[in-house]
């Protein structure tokens, strides 16, 4: 593998890590660090960290953590070869010995992008030259800004006018045959795989051009036509418009799914820049995945037919799953998001855009447009279908309110609200005892997590004096030394922290984690991204050291011992306070846990 020490230190120095984060997580300011979602585990409330200053990130949640390095190879799947690559390309610095086997694979996708371009340079010079395909765009209701925007170009009729002219550009067919742009023939000629269709490049959010979608002009079947699966192009994970709308869907918080090229242009067009669409295929786990790290509020909004609605809440439970706030819009009947706007509606989709429902919300209202609520018989049928969609809701208060507005479409109504409401609900308690077969839940005990005990709090702290250069670091330095740090990674750390503070005079923590083995440099790096803990006291300081020595790490100048039958470790001082005017080591006398070595 090529030495790549000196230009990772340059790229480093040239991409920070909150540049390259920030373009797959919404990160908010939290004191010195930079907060989100995580990326890698399914997750609610925020735990994944960024630290600019030592060029770390760290989920608290799942344990991941690491530099912009292994962040890019666990976002793209990359090998750390071909992580570094595409920074350096990134940033221009120049590596040496560019030949190991990812930097070939790397390569090789940029050959693939590099084709694509020149396809996609093709089909726009083509629809310049194919006034009755412009006219087709526009007709759909598109801009020549728009039209451009998205690259938007046209395949002619010809079998073999990409194959020409990629032969021209010195293309050997075979790469442009693995580029999914040309077809091997039976009889082993070749020819374009995409003939007299409006050509949609699909870009990733690095920009790269990673394959194409073709609509038929005529009555060629298929009606939409997709490049096969590459190297760079995989469906199951690549989402159309990603490139445009990935920093609006962060910025607003806020994402639109639809089901098509057309619904995603027009809809950017009408100023929904946070939009994108699945590429000819079912909405993936590795779509949500790719969406999660932007942003948890989702909005599908799909066909108002019945495949469309009910490919939307097939991926509306699958946004569920994921711990997603999905919505699902209810666009008037026969239209889709294109035809809606294309007919001048903008306000129609937006009202439909921000009175979305959540699942069960959907469902009911399907269910009141399904039934004749004119009838006994209409109003019983909804609500027995209706209970068994709300038995499905987990949330007692949302299952309540959509029990009082199905209250007004119960037969006994007129008898009063309550008592329509008590039969609803009982049908619906019915329908939850069917799904759990009569069985209780069963009680979880509220088991808190175990806190560190005083020596192992007592060493924490004094590490993080050393990472963050804190004024008591030369203390420390002076007052311990590694063998004092009791358990194998505490003296790691230790080993690490004393060596490079004394040889540099400060801490370059992204150096020493590479130095590292894993479970050290996990541990130091948690130490340094743990946030909420302000600057130690001098006093506090000398009450750590004073708890270390008498811990009996070294008995050579111990003034101080545990009291009898307490075992290293095992107080945890969490009712002493600094404010409470006295120190640590008073704490402890006055709870009968330490005394002096000679009473």
């Amino acid at each position: 593998m090529a030495d790549f020490r000196d230009a990772r230190e340059e790229i480093r120095g040239r991409i920070g890590i909150l540049d390259l984060v920030s373009e797959y997580v919404t990160l908010k300011r939290a004191g010195k660090s930079l907060k989100g979602l995580c990326p890698f585990h399914a997750e609610k409330t925020p735990s994944f960290t960024v630290n600019e200053v030592f060029g770390t990130w760290r989920c608290f949640g799942c344990g991941e953590h690491g530099d912009i390095f292994t962040f890019l190879m666990k976002m793209e799947n990359l090998t750390f070869a071909e992580a570094i690559e595409r920074l350096a390309q990134r940033c221009g610095v120049q590596l040496d010995q560019p030949d190991s086997a990812s930097s070939r694979r790397a390569g090789r996708k940029e050959i693939l992008a590099g084709i694509n371009s020149l396809a996609t340079g093709y089909y726009s010079a083509m629809l310049k030259k194919m006034p009755s395909a412009v006219k087709y765009l526009h007709d759909r209701g598109l801009a020549d800004s728009t039209i451009e925007q998205f690259h938007i170009g046209y395949a002619p009729a010809a079998w073999d006018g990409l194959l020409q002219y990629l032969g021209k550009k010195g293309i050997e067919v075979n790469d442009a045959i693995e580029a999914g742009l040309l077809i091997r023939s039976e009889r082993d000629s070749f020819y374009d795989r995409f003939r007299n269709r409006i050509v949609f490049p699909i870009l990733d959010i690095q920009e790269r051009i990673i394959g194409f979608g073709g609509r038929a002009i005529g009555d060629d079947q298929p009606k939409y036509l997709n490049s096969p699966e590459t190297p760079l192009f995989v469906k199951t994970r690549s989402l159309y418009g990603m490139n445009l709308a990935r920093k609006a869907i962060a910025s607003a918080d806020r994402v639109l799914v639809v089901e098509g090229y057309m619904d995603t242009i027009t809809v950017h067009q009408a100023g929904f820049a946070n939009c994108v669409a699945t590429l000819g295929t079912a909405l993936t786990q590795e779509h949500i995945n790719v969406l999660a790290r932007l942003t948890k509020n989702v909005v599908l909004t799909y066909d108002a037919d019945s495949a469309g609605m009910k490919a939307a809440l097939r991926g509306a439970y699958m946004f569920e799953q994921a711990e997603c706030d999905v919505r699902i819009a209810r666009l008037p009947k026969g239209e889709d998001p294109d035809s809606l706007i294309r007919t001048g509606k903008v306000a129609e989709f937006a009202t439909a855009i921000d009175n979305a429902l959540p699942i069960a919300g959907y469902r009911i209202a399907d269910l009141l447009e399904k039934h004749d609520l004119s009838t006994v018989v209409g109003k019983t049928a909804m609500l027995n279908e209706a209970a068994k969609v709300l038995s499905e809701v987990s949330s007692f208060t949302d299952r309540e309110r959509y029990i009082k507005e199905l209250a007004a479409y119960h037969p006994n109504w007129g008898t009063g609200t309550a008592h329509a409401e008590d039969h609803i609900r009982a049908d619906v308690e019915t329908q939850i005892r069917k799904r759990h077969g009569d069985n209780k839940p069963v009680a979880r005990p509220n088991v808190k997590a175990g806190r560190p005990g005083a020596l192992d709090q007592a060493l924490r702290i004094v590490l993080r004096v050393l990472i963050l250069g804190e004024e008591g670091a030369d203390t420390v330095l002076e007052a311990l030394s590694p063998e004092k740090f009791s358990g194998e990674v505490f003296q790691k750390a230790a080993e690490a922290l004393f060596g490079m503070f004394r040889e540099k005079r400060g801490i370059y923590l992204t150096e020493i984690l590479e130095k590292s083995d894993p479970e050290t440099a996990n541990f130091l790096n948690e130490l340094a991204m743990r946030e909420g803990e302000p600057p130690i006291s001098e006093k506090a300081l000398k009450d750590c050291l004073a708890w270390i020595e008498n811990s009996g790490i070294s008995k050579t100048r111990t003034s101080e011992i545990l009291a009898p039958g307490m075992k290293n470790g095992a107080i945890d001082p969490e009712g002493w306070s600094e404010g409470q005017g006295e120190s640590f080591s008073e704490y402890l006398r006055r709870k009968g846990k330490l005394k002096r070595a000679d009473e």
